[in-house]
């Protein structure tokens, strides 16, 4: 039996599966196939090159991987880049470079789309469309167009069968993770399927257009007090899941060679977009994930405007809280306060040693001892605390991590618009307001009331549930579930020994029984031998063949 057969779940496009495995193998990662035991799925011959000498080192080669296997790969290796508690830095630093630049499909196939979402011709739709696009990428390319109303737009659409593509990777992608949950060993990176789970919720939204148009409207409604900034308007009437109409916003990049902004106007540039980040991530809890030059734009009126809201993270009341109080602690170097909210943060298990937790910690904060507080890195101090949660198995929300990373973005365009920003100072007050908040007796009386109201529900449903759990113990029916971890290897080798052992049975029978034929002269002759006994010897040798092989290619005599 396969390894995916043993999976529990049908699998439908196996030239999908037995293409990616060998793209695996070309780029030096043939031992996975083995190790993930998917060599039925692929020829030895094909797995050839994981002893080849390459050039690129294993970082570069999965980011050419990923790039030739397509949309899907490359958006998962754009998120596995957003994820240091995963993936190890240097790969991080390569998957940061993927790029999902693509050719632009036909008009046919625009005017295709446009008709199926929209139910008529660009050109009928609007006054002016745009056949030749603004830019391409993976999931969609960009047209410009102007409403019968005159308003200048812009048209996102999907690439025609992109969907289908995807789910049919995402299928592959979750029985991947499944055989890597079962056979990839402890020194491989863990959680596969719940990252898998995760990365299908991102890539799903992307797809659906409709989710980034929401986004859009919820950030104009965070930021309605808040003038020196913006968003593009939706238009709702011309948007469906694969097309999403958006104003058209004419302005200026931030980084322009040929004609810079003045010293002064980048350094307020950059204070402005820092706070927009800190208002999104303290005030809102809903902030833009995907900082990259591209997404910005400086109007005609000095406003920055965020074009693109297709990646988005959210923090919930409690990791908001543990950021505010790091955030806080790291300003004033304050050791207990720092583990305290990082405790809280995350997911520690009973074996987590605190002392050694604020040794690391205390050796963390060292580096910044004598280091003008400008020169200290925001973005870099968070990714620093995610590798310490990974050395004492402490599991940090998946928000959190991405919300490192998109600091660390915007910590870098900040950067070079004003390489001496003081990013921690910068965010010290609306951090310092919303603790402020936090202590108001307003708030803190309500939260008392919330609580009095989970500790009332709790103590009326204690005695019921007390009860049924007695009268499970009374009656025999109370069950517990033991897993057993580390056995599915011995399992797997196990049938595959037994099957082999059963093969050989049967060649050793066939030999037997051929002998027996021959010396007892029974059925046709043929040279003076049994006919029927030298078609069993002609069997037994080649099932013996086979079987050898098969040793053979698993490697293991």
């Amino acid at each position: 039996m396969s390894a995916l057969g043993g999976l529990g779940s049908a699998f439908k496009d196996i030239n999908r599966l037995r293409e990616i495995l060998t793209v695996l193998a070309r780029h030096g990662f043939g031992f996975l196939i083995d190790r993930l035991q998917l060599d039925d799925y692929i020829s030895a011959r094909i797995r050839l090159p994981k002893k080849r000498k390459f050039r690129a080192s294993p970082a570069e080669r999965v980011r050419m991987m990923l790039e030739e296997l397509g949309p899907t790969f490359v958006k998962l290796g754009q998120a596995l880049s957003m994820r240091p508690d995963i993936v190890p830095e240097d790969y991080i630093i390569e998957l940061s470079k993927l790029q999902d630049r693509v050719p632009s499909f036909s008009e046919a196939n625009v005017e295709r789309v446009i008709r199926e979402e929209l139910g008529e011709a660009g050109a009928k739709l609007f006054k002016r469309f745009d056949k030749k696009p603004m830019a391409a990428a993976s999931i969609a390319q960009v047209h410009r167009a102007v409403t019968k109303e005159g308003g200048q737009v812009v048209l996102k659409l999907q690439r025609p069968g992109l969907k289908k593509i995807v789910i049919a990777d995402l299928e592959i992608l979750r029985l991947l993770a499944k055989a890597w949950e079962k056979f990839g060993g402890e020194e491989l990176p863990r959680r596969p399927i719940e990252f898998v789970d995760e990365f299908e919720n991102i890539i799903r939204e992307e797809l659906d257009f409709l989710v980034e148009a929401r986004h859009l409207e919820r950030f104009q409604a965070n930021f309605k007090s808040r003038p020196d900034y913006g968003f593009p308007k939706v238009y709702w009437k011309h948007s469906t899941s694969r097309c999403l109409c958006l104003e058209y916003v004419a302005g200026r990049k931030f980084f322009v060679p040929d004609k810079p902004l003045s010293r002064p106007k980048r350094e307020q540039l950059a204070q402005r977009l820092f706070n927009a980040y800190i208002l999104m991530t303290l005030e809102d809890r809903f902030f833009h994930a995907d900082p990259h030059t591209g997404n910005f734009i400086l109007d005609s009126e000095g406003k920055i405007i965020i074009i693109d809201a297709g990646q988005v993270g959210r923090l919930d009341t409690e990791t908001e809280a543990a950021f505010t109080d790091m955030l806080l602690a790291l300003n004033n170097q304050d050791i207990d306060t720092l583990v305290e909210a990082y405790l809280r943060l995350g997911t520690a298990d009973d074996s987590v040693d605190r002392r050694l937790l604020k040794k690391d910690i205390s050796i963390f904060l060292e580096q910044y001892y004598d280091l003008p507080i400008e020169k200290i890195s925001f973005g870099k101090a968070l990714q620093n605390l995610i590798m310490l949660s990974i050395r004492h198995h402490i599991k940090l929300p998946p928000d959190f991590v991405i919300l490192a990373k998109t600091f660390l973005g915007v910590e870098g365009i900040c950067r070079r618009l004003n390489p001496n920003l003081n990013l921690i100072q910068a965010a010290r007050p609306t951090a310092e307001a919303i603790l402020r908040q936090r202590y108001n007796p307003r708030r803190l009386a309500r939260e008392f009331v919330r609580k009095s109201r989970e500790l009332q529900r709790f103590l009326l449903d204690l005695p019921g549930q007390t009860q049924d759990l007695l009268n499970k113990i009374i009656h025999g029916r109370l069950k517990i579930v033991f897993e057993h971890k580390g056995l599915e290897d011995l399992q797997h080798n196990l049938d595959r020994a037994g099957n082999r052992l059963s093969f050989a049975m049967v060649v050793a029978a066939l030999i037997i029984g051929s002998a027996l034929i021959l010396t007892s002269q029974i059925g046709p002759q043929w040279g003076g031998f049994s006919l029927l006994g030298l078609i069993g010897f002609l069997l037994a040798g080649f099932f013996g063949i086979v079987l050898i092989i098969a040793i053979l290619r698993s490697g293991r005599m």
